[in-house]
């Protein structure tokens, strides 16, 4: 039997991947991206665990109570220093590569874990709704997109200012409305 528990699922995403694939030989293309992910897993302070790494994405996920907006505000600020600096040293070396950004979803609900062989996979609802925010309306490649239900999770416990901030708005996909507040981090650092 399975155990349903609460837990947070953060995906990092690669923003302008599917160019940059088509654009880069493979060599290149495979040479760079190992090591942008390995710069974002690197920079993981809250130590979150990860699920998957697929393509462009890296889904980090935690169990228990989520940390505060502040906190992954910080997390990802983090990360993405970390990849622009590795990022800037590529593209000096191959001055034709696109520019590369990060966006990364948060969302908080009901997941099991479960192992196949010596992977840890999730399963739930939450899923579902973390992967449809990865096509939002957002109109920036580079952001924190924290859901309504991370959000009211956190308001059970001492809110900080960032969880009043950020941009409000809602998109409808299959599953019915999503909504969640959005920070854009187009050169801004959160401390």
């Amino acid at each position: 039997m399975f155990e349903d528990k609460k837990g947070l699922v953060f995906i990092v995403d690669i923003s302008g991947y599917s160019q940059f694939i088509r654009e880069m030989s493979p060599d290149v293309g495979i040479l760079v991206i190992r090591h942008l992910l390995k710069g974002i897993i690197d920079s993981n302070f809250l130590s979150f665990k990860i699920s998957e790494i697929e393509g462009d994405a890296i889904l980090f996920y935690h169990l228990g109570l989520p940390p505060s907006v502040k906190d992954m505000l910080k997390q990802f600020d983090h990360m993405r220093t970390s990849f622009k600096k590795i990022w800037s040293r590529y593209s000096l070396k191959y001055p034709n590569m696109i520019n590369l950004d990060l966006k990364a979803i948060v969302h908080y609900g009901t997941l099991i874990e479960f192992k196949i062989n010596r992977f840890c996979k999730l399963y739930g609802n939450i899923m579902v709704d973390a992967h449809r925010l990865l096509k939002n309306s957002v109109p920036s490649n580079t952001y924190l997109l924290l859901t309504t239900d991370y959000l009211e999770e956190i308001g059970n416990y001492p809110l900080d200012y960032y969880s009043e901030y950020g941009t409000y708005q809602c998109d409808i996909y299959d599953v019915g409305s999503l909504c969640y507040r959005y920070f854009s981090f187009n050169d801004a650092v959160f401390e």
